[in-house]
């Protein structure tokens, strides 16, 4: 681990990924120099009387917060190349560290400070940065963190896309079909439950795993195209629960003649963040939370809505068993 004013901070080039401030925050900076600028402008030529210096001491606030911005989205920034991690303070002070120098990560909520904060710990407890959860490649942190096995901590309120990721967990391909089994048992098991408690409703649901080439989704439609189901478990596999609304064995659509669809991802690969890069296989966990949020919902919009009966039929199987 070393501090230094810049040394060996590698190129963008060589760079993994980089977690940094969004553009946008010089925008917020050059208005507040321009401010600044306008009203020291207003005071030379309008005042009438000696400008007391409190007010030079806020034109200046304004000035040196402004600059500050422009200064922190320009230096503050965390560069990751392989197993190295590099981070530049706001004043351009680098400390350089390893992955192995990482003990624990935190993911603090903030409210106060208007952002939650992602702080990165040595094994012996001591701040080695400090980064906020909305930054540019934030969630690329953490999966790298979370694939290279580094303690994650996350507060209650912390950012939804983030905590997410620790319910992501590799399997073994070998394994897939027996956890689809008992995946489907338990998603039967809430559908049959929600039907029977929303009985005057009328509504039935048909479900069921659908397997896609997650690369070729359009995610502007809800029925996928031919082309992107996928046969076997490819580089780019992905295997969604898939819930349909029916009544009357009609499918359902809305006024705007959207089916009613619920599609949750269960299995899919994606390319680890470890130095060695394998594509990997992963499961989430939080399929059943978002099943439960998502039917809990749907009972309320059907109570509220009319509605169209389709009697469309889909040209492809939805599984039990994957």
């Amino acid at each position: 681990m070393f501090f230094g004013k810049n040394t060996g901070f590698p190129e963008e080039t060589e760079r993994d990924f980089t977690v940094r401030q969004h553009k946008i925050g010089y925008g917020v900076g050059i208005w507040m120099i321009a401010a600044g600028g306008f009203i020291l402008i207003l005071e030379i030529l309008y005042h009438v009387s000696a400008i007391p210096l409190w007010v030079y001491g806020i034109i200046l606030a304004i000035f040196a917060l402004g600059i500050f911005v422009c200064m922190e989205v320009k230096n503050r920034q965390l560069a990751v190349k392989g197993t190295a991690l590099y981070y530049r303070s706001t004043f351009g002070r680098v400390r350089q560290f390893a992955l192995e120098d990482i003990g624990s990560v935190k993911a603090v909520s903030n409210p106060s400070g208007g952002r939650d904060d992602l702080r990165l710990y040595d094994k012996k407890g001591r701040m080695l940065c400090r980064l906020e959860t909305g930054m540019q490649n934030a969630e690329s942190m953490f999966w790298y963190l979370y694939d290279n096995e580094i303690p994650l901590e996350m507060e209650k309120n912390t950012k939804k896309e983030l905590t997410d990721i620790i319910f992501q967990m590799p399997v073994d391909e070998e394994k897939i079909s027996g956890m689809s089994r008992e995946v489907y048992g338990q998603a039967q098991a809430m559908m049959e439950e929600w039907v029977e408690k929303n009985k005057k409703l009328g509504a039935g649901l048909l479900y069921g795993f659908a397997e896609y080439h997650g690369s070729l989704i359009d995610p502007e439609a809800q029925i996928q195209p031919e082309e992107s189901r996928a046969s076997g478990k490819t580089d780019d596999y992905l295997c969604v629960l898939e819930v349909f609304v029916k009544k009357e064995n009609y499918f359902i659509r809305d006024r705007r003649q959207r089916l009613l669809l619920m599609d949750f991802p269960v299995f899919y690969k994606r390319k680890s963040r470890k130095i060695t890069g394998e594509v990997r296989l992963y499961y989430n966990e939080n399929w059943k939370k978002e099943v439960r949020e998502t039917l809990s919902y749907l009972a309320k919009y059907l109570q509220g809505h009319k509605f169209i009966m389709d009697d469309m039929e889909l040209d492809y199987e939805l599984k039990k068993e994957v």
